[in-house]
């Protein structure tokens, strides 16, 4: 994705302002405030408040995306950059935007803005990544021949319901999460162990 600094830096003023406010509490003038860009500034890179929230939305994706890959070390074993990538998940669930998200899709009635936001978050999914190390294992040694694509979608799954059923809990004990997705990596990687 090729950035344009005066939109990721609208994007990043709007964040706060979602952040702050929700996506339905937050309105184009309070972006102008928070961004210091006029309404006309704002209009001329973004069509409406949705697309801004698309944008933001992309932005965070590809940071995300970004991040998980530099730390995982093409040193590390298949199993070890598994275990990072759920410690990544773990640390990034406690994001504010991931739980803004999350929220938004639950309560969306605008079909056509819930499905640019699953296109998004298709489009960077780390399920690509994840079939990549599983491929590697595969190739390895450290895991047995199995469909990589359908066991990197079960991985998915499994991290994303964890997750999604932590930011819906009453109390946000890291560390519940923590012990959680380490008892699901060990079972996931059980079952993809060839010993």
């Amino acid at each position: 994705m090729k950035r344009d600094v005066k939109k990721d830096s609208i994007a990043d003023a709007a964040m706060s302002c979602f952040l702050a406010s929700g996506y339905s509490g937050t309105s184009v003038d309070n972006i102008v405030k928070a961004s210091g860009v006029s309404k006309g500034g704002i209009y001329w890179h973004f069509k409406s408040k949705e697309e801004i929230f698309l944008y933001m939305i992309e932005k965070w994706l590809h940071e995300h995306k970004r991040e998980i890959q530099s730390r995982l070390s093409p040193d590390d074993s298949a199993t070890a950059k598994l275990n990072k990538f759920v410690d990544f998940a773990v640390e990034k669930a406690q994001s504010p935007v991931y739980a803004l998200v999350h929220e938004f899709l639950m309560g969306s009635r605008d079909k056509s803005i819930f499905n640019q936001i699953i296109n998004l978050v298709d489009n960077y999914s780390e399920e690509n990544i994840i079939t990549v190390i599983i491929n590697q294992g595969i190739e390895n040694g450290e895991f047995k021949p199995l469909d990589a694509r359908a066991a990197s979608e079960i991985f998915r799954a499994v991290f994303d319901g964890i997750i999604i059923r932590w930011n819906h809990s009453q109390n946000k004990d890291i560390s519940a999460l923590r012990r959680i997705a380490k008892t699901a990596i060990h079972i996931y990687l059980e079952g993809l162990s060839n010993r």
